[in-house]
C-alpha cells in the first residue's frame, strides 16, 4: 500500500508487518549486553520499573514520571518486551523529553540520494526544504515581525546612531520613537508595541549596517586625531633639534670670527 505523506509518496510492504512487531529478543542476549564492559552499551540495555531502556531514560530525563509498581516475576514471557513495545516506550521517552525542554532544530539536509561525496542536486535540496517545512516557515516569518527588541535593549544597542536632541534618559520609548523614524523611513517595516518593538526580517540587518558603518566612521576619526597629533608632535621635536643644531651653529660661527 502507498501513504501520500506531506514530502512525497511511500509505498510499504504489509507482508510481516505482525510477525516482526512480536518479535521479542531473548533474556540472554539482553543480559549479556547489560554485563557489558563498554559503559554506552550497557547502559542502554538498563532495565527500570517502566520498562527497558526507554524507561531507564525517562526516569532520569523526566521527574514527574509516575513509577510504576514492580510486578513479580510469572514465567519467561512476562519479561519478553516485543519491538512494537519497545518502540512505543522509545517514542514516548523521546516526546516526555521533548516535552520538558526547549528545543532548537537543526535541519539535516540530503545533498543528492547516492551518498556520493561532492554531489550536490538543487531540485532535490528544494524538495527536502519544502518538505521540511522551512521555506514555508521563511515566508511566514518575512510577512511578520521575527525580531523583537525591547526598548531598554534597543537603546543600549543603537545609541550610537542617535542625536543628542533625541534621547530622553527618563522614557525609553519616547527616546526610541524618536530614534526609529531618522533609521528607517518606511514606518510598516516595524512596529512599536507596549514593552518592545518590533521588526520586519531584515531590518535588525540593516540597522546592524548603519551601527558597523557609525563605528567604522568614528575609528577614522578616532586614527586621524591621533594620527595627527603623532605627527604634530613629531614636527616639534624636529623643529626643536634643528633649532638646537643651528644655535650652537651660529654660535660656533661666531667664536671663530
Amino acid at each position: 500500500f502507498i501513504i501520500n505523506h506531506f514530502a512525497d509518496k511511500v509505498e510499504y510492504q504489509a507482508d510481516g508487518f505482525l510477525e516482526k512487531n512480536r518479535d521479542t529478543v531473548l533474556e540472554e542476549q539482553i543480559n549479556t549486553l547489560k554485563a557489558s564492559e563498554y559503559e554506552l552499551v550497557a547502559e542502554l540495555f538498563t532495565e527500570d520499573t517502566g520498562g527497558g531502556a526507554a524507561g531507564a531514560r525517562r526516569g532520569r530525563s523526566s521527574s514527574t514520571t509516575q513509577p510504576v509498581k514492580a510486578q513479580p516475576k510469572a514465567g519467561n514471557k512476562q519479561n519478553k518486551k516485543t519491538i512494537g513495545s519497545q518502540f512505543r516506550d522509545s517514542l514516548g521517552a523521546l516526546m516526555e523529553t521533548l516535552n520538558a525542554t526547549t528545543p532548537h532544530y537543526i535541519r539535516c539536509i540530503k545533498p543528492n540520494d547516492l551518498k556520493e561525496a561532492f554531489l550536490f542536486e538543487p531540485k532535490r535540496a528544494v524538495e527536502q526544504l519544502r518538505a521540511c517545512g522551512v521555506l514555508e516557515t521563511i515566508r511566514i516569518s518575512a510577512a511578520g515581525y521575527p525580531s523583537r527588541w525591547t526598548y531598554t535593549e534597543f537603546f543600549q544597542r543603537y545609541r550610537v546612531l542617535a542625536k543628542s536632541k533625541h534621547i530622553i534618559k527618563s522614557d525609553m520609548r519616547k527616546t526610541c520613537e524618536a530614534i526609529l523614524p531618522a533609521l528607517i523611513a518606511d514606518d510598516d517595516k516595524y512596529r512599536f508595541g507596549k514593552t518592545k518593538i518590533f521588526f520586519r526580517a531584515g531590518q535588525v540587518a540593516y540597522l546592524e549596517k548603519l551601527r558597523s558603518d557609525k563605528l567604522r566612521a568614528c575609528g577614522v576619526m578616532i586614527q586621524k586625531h591621533i594620527r595627527g597629533w603623532l605627527q604634530r608632535m613629531k614636527y616639534k621635536r624636529i623643529r626643536k633639534s634643528v633649532l638646537l643644531v643651528q644655535t650652537f651653529g651660529r654660535g660656533l660661527l661666531a667664536r671663530r670670527r
